[in-house]
């Protein structure tokens, strides 16, 4: 099988799970974020989230 007829998502989807994805990292975000201390571990996931959520946010809009 070439690439060409590699298995495609469709363009719908793509984008729904884009949209699911960037609004669950927002909820975590918006959790870490409105605790007043955070532990190492917990701003390093907050700084991760943030960038898993700025990457969703740039592959949504390149599917418009």
């Amino acid at each position: 099988m070439t690439k060409q007829h590699a298995r495609t998502i469709p363009q719908d989807r793509t984008r729904e799970h884009l949209e699911k994805k960037h609004a669950e990292l927002a909820a975590r975000v918006e959790a870490l974020d409105s605790r007043l201390s955070l532990t190492p571990s917990e701003e390093l996931e907050l700084h991760q989230l943030k960038k898993q959520k700025l990457w969703a946010k740039d592959a949504l809009q390149s599917c418009d």
